[in-house]
């Protein structure tokens, strides 16, 4: 293999990097939005819809450059007077920006998703740290070795954008075949007592109405009795206060509690059900629930999800409910991470939304529901599997059985 051939292929890998890296951001922008949002504007980036919109821009600008950077590097006008340094100097502040990204969390450097790709290849900060010094070499190298006549024929550029962006969008191509249970089929499992107790509402409702009304009727009649032409003032003050009180009775049902005056349980079982609504007929207000919340693509999330498969099996754990951001894609790889089994859950498509639930903890963020209230929660930063298995009183994990299709349905009831 002769220097130019090298310096050629040292070329495509670096504008493999930036072309795969830009198409993947694009892709999946919501995402990549809200880790700059997050890093910029903080936790509670949702609630600065200002801020979120110079975000937005910024966000836009890195992904065009970066495409840019990647084209320009198959062609030679300015190659190592401009294309060349500004690809050097972007891989050298992105990997600043990594070390400081690891250094700032606890077991930064190998959790979580750097966001280089997006979410279409989740790396750690320590895979993209190698993968950007890797590129630095290749840039050095090129830089040394590079000549005028190193160059690409004319139709090199466009066919290499084209097969990486099919390459790209290749991660996102959805699987339509039936899995079970479906979401549809676990929510309709969920009980109708909420239902039920309405009515029972209504119900006495109407007849505490009718008991009224009743009695003003036989008062008139009494009344009515005694004299021949009783003024009509008693009976119309009696009517006017006994009308009262279903209006007084109306508004004190639909009166809006602020934030102020709810509980934290309340409050966050409020966020679930409007950034999730097929969570309502889960009953999370009246039941004994883990509702987990899970990004897809964070190994983190899937080594927890794994531990409460198997902690399940002692029979000790709650019934489960999922709350997990990303692609169909990314679920059914999460689903196959903790041994094909597919627990209630609701996929949240927008990465803003996810957030909102998380209410500015890290995920994943578990959360212990008993009638309504928060009893207890962890997050990334306080999960221990052997704390959190003494709390259940869990004395050990096994495997899940694996069944032949997948989780299977007995009887209408979900084994979750």
């Amino acid at each position: 293999m002769n220097k130019n051939t090298l310096v050629q292929f040292g070329r495509i890998l670096l504008s493999f990097l930036f072309v795969f890296g830009a198409v993947s951001k694009l892709v999946s922008m919501p995402f990549f939005d809200g880790m700059v949002a997050e890093l910029l504007l903080g936790k509670d980036y949702f609630d600065n819809p200002s801020g979120m919109q110079w975000v937005q821009w910024l966000t836009r600008i890195l992904v065009a450059a970066e495409l840019v950077l990647g084209i320009a590097l198959l062609q030679g006008k300015w190659f190592k007077k401009l294309v060349l340094p500004a690809t050097l100097g972007m891989l050298v502040l992105f990997t600043i920006h990594l070390f400081y990204e690891g250094f700032r969390q606890e077991n930064g450097f190998v959790e979580g998703n750097c966001g280089c790709f997006g979410d279409v290849l989740p790396m750690t900060n320590l895979e993209s740290i190698i993968k950007n010094v890797i590129g630095m070499l290749a840039g050095i190298f090129i830089w040394i070795k590079y000549q005028k006549e190193d160059t690409f024929a004319s139709w090199v550029a466009p066919a290499f954008l084209g097969l990486i962006t099919l390459f790209t969008l290749s991660f996102g191509i959805k699987s339509y075949e039936t899995v079970a249970p479906t979401v549809a089929e676990e929510l309709s499992l969920a009980p109708t007592a909420p239902t039920e107790l309405m009515e029972q509402q209504t119900d006495s409702v109407q007849t505490d109405v009718t008991e009224t009304f009743e009695a003003l009727t036989d008062d008139a009649t009494k009344e009515s009795t005694t004299n021949t032409s009783p003024p009509p003032a008693p009976v119309i003050e009696q009517q006017e206060t006994t009308a009262q009180e279903p209006i007084e009775v109306v508004e004190e049902q639909a009166e809006v509690v602020p934030v102020a005056r709810r509980t934290p349980g309340e409050y966050t079982l409020g966020l679930i059900e409007t950034f999730a609504p097929e969570s309502k007929l889960q009953n999370l207000s009246s039941t004994t629930k883990l509702i987990c919340m899970f990004s897809m693509t964070c190994s983190h999330c899937q080594e927890v999800y794994r531990d409460l498969v198997a902690m399940k099996a002692s029979g000790k754990l709650p019934n489960l409910y999922l709350l997990n951001y990303g692609t169909e894609y990314e679920q059914n790889y999460f689903f196959k991470q903790g041994g094909d089994v597919k627990s209630p859950h609701t996929r949240v498509a927008e990465y803003p939304d996810f957030k909102r639930l998380l209410e500015g903890k890290t995920y994943p963020r578990l959360l212990y529901i008993k009638e309504g209230k928060v009893t207890k929660e962890w997050d990334v930063d306080t999960y221990e599997r052997a704390v959190f298995m003494q709390y259940f009183g869990i004395d050990k994990l096994e495997e899940p059985k694996e069944e032949s299709g997948g989780l299977q349905l007995q009887d209408g009831a979900s084994p979750w």
